[in-house]
């Protein structure tokens, strides 16, 4: 018998500066909470250091993104119930 079934939605986005990926984000949202876990790892800390702001701007857009997907399961299971 399978028990504690449950989807999740998971995105990934490479941050760049001009043609250099900077950061790698990712994250999971499960469908039994709604709620994104959200994790960075910075490729390039020289290129991030200079770029700060640029690349702060591109993980605000992800969790923005994150944000979107985690309002939509809500509605989605408002819809259901």
């Amino acid at each position: 018998m399978l028990r504690n079934k449950q989807k999740s939605i998971t995105l990934n986005a490479t941050a760049f500066v001009g043609d250099q990926p900077v950061m790698n984000l990712s994250a999971t949202v499960p469908s039994n909470t709604g709620v994104g876990q959200v994790s960075q790892y910075v490729q390039n800390a020289e290129l991030y250091n200079t770029n700060k702001t640029e690349a702060r701007r591109d993980v605000t857009e992800f969790q923005n993104d994150v944000y979107e997907v985690e309002d939509e399961m809500v509605r989605t299971e408002e819809v259901v119930e």
